[in-house]
């Protein structure tokens, strides 16, 4: 048992973690890709060739026999330039064939067929977060009929596309043309189930089971379902009413007891057990009754009350648990007064009833309306059911009272209410209609029976905006500011209190004022801060100051500290243009933005809610409560609430009066009911109860009279940002923004880059209550105002003059010198005349869009096509654009004349016109245009898509095609071949431009013209990218660009690598073989050599074989040893070349014998004589060669004459 106990726990475990895993958050989606059509009406691929036959011989057209079209995606990272190669980092996928030459898809079926609904769409799945940035390229292949050698040569068209996309159910169109085919197809990225989010990478599984119950939203959030709460949703909701402490759920609506408490609800405790008249607070307890003792609580510690056992008006008085004693009363004895001696002595009768003694004691005899056996019971008046029509009777003493039904009053409910009978109230008039009466109400009064005082507030009685407010006499009105009265009909002074800020003075007109601004201020109060650079030239001091002319005769120049420190801080200027900011009291942070916290020690008391102030709070008291602190309780009986001699008792937020002479009501001023319609507040209702009256509050409402906010609405902290929130009572509050926020819960952030703050082109990045600007490249300082020096740091070389400009300086350079810095020396040349003008040799100018440089006579000038310049009309207004966009002049002989082709990019563009030219431009003939979908290794196109709003207005698409070929980049790229650069509005994108970017044709290959237009297409976009001072640039928010896609280079390196290898190989191979052969032939002269000599001496001859081959050996070793010696010929030297390899010792000690070589031509016994060359071998020992200095062979081996020969063969033989 406990084996499968184990196993059981085990399995639960393995569950568990799988569960656990299943939690762990993978990305996963796919992307999605839908053929909408294809064209390739000449069936032909992208090189031309046909796809599956030759070209008609007639008409040089494709043959019938169509393309067999199939499909390849490849999904990839983002690429500024796209590498059709490679991996396909995000997957790929390849479909079957799906048509001919030219097919649509519609619906996600093609027509003209009957396929299913997947069609065209391709699918590439990933598991990975989607990065939103993506290229993908589409290639459209024919399937291989053997009617091409290669692969690559079927390709049909490839298409790339690059940008960013979010998941989700939107498709993005996307549209591709050639010069013959076409391909239109929509992308989009979706979510696999049960993943969400920007990047797919939230995961999120409804679930309903031990883990939780749960569903997900659109976004991925889990959403409880009904009955269950907490994060993981896992937790029950238990039945409503349930107790929290004493009781548990494992489902909804459940309330499953613990052990010691009962009860629906869980909250009643189980008392001992035994317990008679005992209640408990806590499990097991037993806590006695009034009158009750004993560990069990049944022991009657009052029995005289309990049982009443003394009879006769007899006293009872209680002794010990169950015993007493009775007090007798004259005339009675016995253990309960039982026994009459004189019965009537002590008057037993009540309520007036007549005593008399009898036999057994006394007998009462009661008055109306009581009975009894001493006229203590109260008659029952209703026994007889007095009351009509179904009323209810409710007996009281000596008499009874009806609650009649609905239609029916009177004593006994005998009266129909439509009757007339004293049915209107407060001096109503009643009249008989034909369903029943009518109270007609005097002025004040309302409702059916004119019980109603009506509100003095329904008329509307508060003029100018005053707001009523009704009152038990009347009303009050609280009039806006500027008003004063009883209704709000006196017009005070405008400028009482004055509205104007920072000390400006106010003036009064008809129904409005006027403030009289200081210099630094404007606006309707005077509040906003003046930029005095917009209307005036200024001169900058430092970083944060700025010198204005002013029309002052004291001072003529007035300096103007920057506003970046806000209002509460002085910005103090460091070098190399930065600042700092020195705060008011008060007030913290960077840029003096942050109001210091006054309330962070909670100073208001008994809930007061503090308003942090500027180095001071304020403490909003609830009701009941006054005081700096919240400290005060407030006596709502100061204003003596209580009419006609009622005493009133101060309560908390609250008041009683006690009434006198039966008068009622919250204040004692009604005679007949304590409820009218001003005794509970905040709409409670009013429920008579006879000498008291209670109020049914709504929800969020309390107390006696309904004046007490139950759950504040601020609890729930609905004010954000850390704004403070004030309950007006009920649903109502109000939230106290901090500093830089603004909005009924201060979740807006107040815009303070509003009106623009930077200069000369910054961005203004928005903060909470503070702004700071990122200048542009070339200014610095806190509002961008400060246009850096570049001549500081001394960039010319010695001898020229530096001129800073903006973002950059230009050299002036002496004579002999020229570039950027001055420093290549160019030696002295001939100047040069250019329009007019003398140039001196080496200097440089602009020429409209271009540079030109003098070079000893010749001018030499980038060849930018400039095109017509905009230019503002003269009788145009002013345009609404920066300063920064304004072009300049038309040079001198021009003038400025209207265009009717000029394009409108940002309306309105009527003031724009273009210069004037002497003569006409000559036409421009290419085929590279913008919209065009023309491409060519000398052609590009670029689109730039601007953030609308951003665009200054009048904004032409002129201007922006000039700001292109004015960039500097422009003219580095147009120093040998002229750049042509069109624009136009883009057709499918209101908010882009079409750039066509070419270069004239001039006899290079088509590579070289490829790698051209690629490297200048890159360097505007980088040039785009960067920050600059154009605001029209700055709106460019994405950038495309297409280009020829460039064909594989054929690769050389691989075949010229193998061959290579391949000698390589073959030659060590060679090599190998011969070494072996070489090893083999000297281990075959070692093992003969070894045979033939045995102890250092030569074996005696067996035959003349051997000593042939000893012959040999010998004169190999000599050979080795010195070479060969001198005029020794014959044959056998033809004999032992094959065979003189490096020698090897022959046996052990053995050396090689000394040798001569005689030129004798006689042969002996051991004697080797041949060709003129004696060798001789000796038995001693043979020492180390001795080598002279001027010979390097050995001296063993000499030239020897005969007598020398005779005395060496003596030797030999001794």
């Amino acid at each position: 048992m406990w084996n499968n106990l184990g196993k059981l726990h085990r399995f639960s475990l393995v569950c568990l973690l799988l569960t656990l895993c299943a939690e762990v958050s993978h990305s996963t989606g796919y992307f999605e890709l839908q053929l909408i059509s294809v064209e390739n009406p000449t069936g032909q691929l992208l090189n031309g060739d046909c796809c599956d036959a030759e070209p008609s011989a007639a008409d040089g057209h494709c043959d019938a026999d169509e393309c067999d079209t199939y499909f390849k995606v490849c999904l990839k990272e983002y690429q500024t330039e796209v590498a059709t190669k490679g991996t396909c980092t995000y997957g790929s996928e390849t479909t079957k064939v799906i048509g001919g030459n030219t097919f649509q898809f519609k619906g996600g079926q093609k027509s003209g067929q009957n396929r299913n609904h997947d069609t065209g769409k391709i699918l590439i799945p990933f598991k990975f977060a989607w990065p939103r940035a993506y290229t993908v390229i589409l290639e459209a292949w024919d399937r291989d009929n053997g009617t091409h050698s290669n692969d690559e040569e079927l390709l049909i068209e490839r298409s790339i596309h690059k940008g960013m996309i979010n998941p989700g159910d939107e498709k993005q169109a996307v549209e591709y043309k050639s010069s013959f085919t076409s391909l239109e197809y929509t992308i989009r990225v979706r979510c696999d189930e049960n993943y969400y989010g920007v990047k797919c990478n939230k995961v999120c599984r409804p679930r309903d089971d031990y883990f939780g119950h749960y569903v997900c939203d659109q976004l991925g959030n889990r959403g409880c379902m009904e009955g269950w709460t907490r994060p993981d949703c896992n937790t029950a909701i238990c039945k409503q009413g349930c107790s929290l402490e004493h009781g548990t759920c494992s489902v909804p609506g459940e309330c499953k007891c613990n052990y010691g408490w009962q009860g629906p609800l869980c909250d009643e405790c189980l008392p001992y057990p035994g317990c008679v008249h005992g209640t408990c607070n806590e499990p097991w307890q037993c806590t006695c009754e009034k009158n009750w003792g004993g560990l069990l609580c049944d022991k009657d510690l009052n029995y005289c009350g309990t049982n009443r056992p003394c009879k006769n008006g007899g006293t009872c008085m209680n002794t010990e648990p169950d015993e007493y004693n009775c007090a007798c009363p004259d005339g009675y004895s016995g253990k309960n007064c039982e026994i009459a001696e004189h019965a009537c002595v002590s008057n037993p009768c009540a309520n007036g009833g007549t005593c008399h003694e009898v036999p057994s004691g006394f007998e009462c005899h009661c008055p109306a309306g009581w009975s009894g056996p001493t006229c203590a019971k109260d008659t029952d008046e209703c026994a007889s059911s007095p009351c009509a029509q179904g009323g209810t009777c409710v007996d009281m003493e000596n008499g009874f009272e009806c609650l009649c039904p609905q239609q029916w009053t009177g004593k006994t409910c005998q009266i129909d209410v439509n009757s007339c009978h004293g049915q209107c109230q407060n001096g109503g008039t009643c009249k008989k209609v034909a369903r029943g009466y009518l109270c007609v109400c005097q002025t004040g009064f309302e409702g059916r029976h004119c019980e109603v005082q009506r509100s003095r507030c329904t008329s509307s009685p508060c003029r100018n905006g005053g707001r009523c407010q009704a009152l038990i006499n009347g009303f009050m009105c609280e009039c806006p500011q500027g008003f004063a009265g009883a209704t709000c009909e006196v017009q005070n002074d405008p400028c009482s209190p004055n509205p104007c800020h920072n000390k400006a003075q106010c003036h009064s007109l008809v129904g409005d004022f006027y403030c009289s601004c200081p210099d630094d201020y404007e606006g309707k109060t005077c509040s906003e801060r003046k930029d005095h650079c917009k209307t005036n030239r200024c001169q900058v001091i430092d970083s944060c100051t700025v010198a204005v002319a002013t029309n002052d005769t004291q001072k003529r120049v007035w300096h103007i500290s920057s506003n970046v420190c806000g209002p509460h801080g002085r910005c103090i200027s460091l070098p190399a243009g930065n600042f700092s900011c020195s705060c008011e009291p008060g007030f913290t942070g960077t840029y003096c933005h942050e109001n210091i916290n006054d309330c962070a020690s909670s100073p208001c008391k008994n809930r007061g809610t503090c308003i942090d102030g500027i180095n001071s709070f304020q403490c909003v008291c609830p009701n009941g409560w006054e005081g700096n602190l919240c400290d005060v309780d407030v006596n709502e009986c100061n204003r003596n609430p209580c009419q006609n001699g009622g005493r009133c008792v101060d309560l908390l937020n609250d008041f009683y009066c006690n009434c006198v002479d039966n008068w009622k009501g919250k204040t004692c001023h009604s005679r007949e009911s304590q409820c009218d319609s001003t005794t509970c507040s905040n709409g409670g209702t009013c429920y008579d109860h006879g000498d008291s009256f209670l109020c049914s509050c709504p929800s969020g409402w309390g107390g006696s009279t309904c004046n007490t906010a139950k759950n504040s609405t601020c609890d729930s902290r609905p004010c954000e940002n850390g704004g403070t929130c004030v309950g007006g009572g009920g649903d109502a509050f109000t939230c106290i923004c901090k500093d830089g926020w603004e909005g009924a819960t201060c979740a807006q952030n107040v815009n303070d880059c509003n009106p623009h703050p930077c200069y000369n082109g910054g961005l203004c990045v928005d903060g909470v209550n503070w702004f700071r600007c990122e200048c542009a490249p070339g200014f610095a300082g806190p509002d961008c105002r400060i246009n850096i020096d570049e001549c500081q740091s001394s960039p010319c070389a010695e001898g020229s003059t530096c001129m800073d400009e903006i973002n950059g300086y230009r050299c002036v350079c002496p004579p002999g010198y020229a570039g950027p810095r001055c420093q290549k020396f160019i030696g002295l040349g001939k100047s040069c005349r250019h329009a007019g003008l003398q140039f001196p040799h080496g200097s440089r100018w602009d020429e409209e869009c271009n540079a030109c440089q003098c070079v000893n006579g010749n001018v030499h000038c980038s060849k930018v096509r400039c095109g017509r310049r905009p230019c503002l009309l003269p009788k145009a207004p002013p345009p609404p654009p920066p300063a920064d966009s304004t072009p300049p002049p038309c040079p001198g002989g021009h003038e400025c004349v209207e265009h009717q082709f000029l394009t409108c990019f940002s309306p309105p563009c009527h003031q724009w016109g273009v210069c004037s030219t002497p003569d006409p431009p000559t036409p421009v003939h290419t085929e590279c245009e913008p919209n065009s979908g023309y491409l060519d290794n000398s052609c590009a196109r670029i689109t730039l898509i601007f953030k609308k709003d951003k665009v200054p207005q009048g904004t032409t698409v002129e201007n922006i095609c000039s700001e292109l070929r004015y960039l500097p980049v422009t003219q580095t790229l147009a120093e040998e071949r002229a750049l042509l650069i069109l624009c136009d509005l883009s057709y499918s994108n209101s908010d882009a431009v079409e750039v066509a970017m070419s270069f004239e044709q001039d006899g290079r290959s088509s590579d070289a013209d490829r790698g051209q237009i690629q490297k200048a297409a890159s360097s505007i976009i980088s040039a785009l990218s960067k920050r600059h001072n154009s605001t029209v640039m700055m709106a460019v928010v994405e950038v495309k660009v297409e280009m020829p896609v460039e064909p594989p280079p054929v690769g050389y390196l691989v075949p010229v690598l193998c061959v290579v290898f391949s000698l390589l190989w073959i030659f060590c191979i060679v090599v190998c073989v011969w070494w072996t052969r070489k090893r083999k032939k000297e281990r075959e002269r070692a093992s003969r050599s070894e045979d033939a000599t045995v102890n250092n001496r030569l074996e005696p001859p067996r035959s003349s074989a051997p000593k042939d081959n000893r012959d040999k050996d010998i004169q190999y070793e000599c050979k080795k040893l010195m070479g060969p010696c001198d005029g020794a010929e014959g044959e056998e030297e033809g004999e032992q070349e094959g065979e003189q390899e490096e020698g090897e010792e022959l046996g052990m000690g053995e050396k090689c014998p000394a040798l001569k070589c005689p030129t004798a031509g006689a042969q002996d016994k051991g004697l080797m004589y041949k060709g003129g060359v004696v060798c001789t071998s000796r038995s001693a020992p043979v020492k180390a060669p001795h080598r002279t200095v001027y010979s390097p062979k050995d001296n063993r081996c000499k030239n020897l004459n005969a007598a020398q020969l005779s005395e060496d063969i003596k030797d030999h033989y001794v």
